[in-house]
């Protein structure tokens, strides 16, 4: 079982480590761990993650603002992956955004990133566009993926 909570400006030294730690065996270019102290410092922004057995699993940080949700960053340990947290992860920032009486979600992924993807078509989430480059380690673009509430 997982318990989601919300990381802050008062808990992240407690978590860092493991954030960062899931960060870097998740992307090619990891947020630092200054990336991660600014989020929980910035008004718009909502940082949450799963612990299973006192151990970060997963987590997410995005923006919530003008009635929209930027997903910013979504990550899951390798060792716990296919087990609905990624899944888990969306539903809280789909009930914090309900709350907030968003009406719409955005999100950009690789179109390398084929679970991502997969997760993002499962939960309703559409392409409706492309930034070419947009990721400056490899050049590829982005898909740009929106879902209407």
């Amino acid at each position: 079982m997982s318990l989601l909570v919300q990381v802050t400006a008062d808990n992240i030294a407690h978590y860092l480590e493991e954030i960062v730690t899931i960060e870097i065996q998740s992307f090619i270019s990891p947020w630092s761990p200054n990336a991660f102290l600014e989020e929980v410092h910035n008004p718009v922004s909502q940082f949450w993650l799963a612990e299973t057995d006192r151990i970060v699993a997963g987590y997410v940080c995005f923006w919530i603002f003008c009635q929209e949700i930027q997903l910013l960053d979504l990550a899951v340990h390798p060792l716990k992956r296919h087990a609905g947290l990624g899944r888990l992860l969306m539903r809280k920032m789909f009930e914090l955004g309900a709350a907030e009486q968003t009406k719409a979600i955005w999100l950009e992924v690789r179109p390398s990133n084929e679970s991502a993807r997969r997760l993002y078509e499962n939960l309703g989430f559409k392409e409706v566009g492309r930034r070419p480059g947009y990721y400056r380690d490899t050049h590829e673009e982005a898909i740009v993926m929106r879902l209407l509430l």
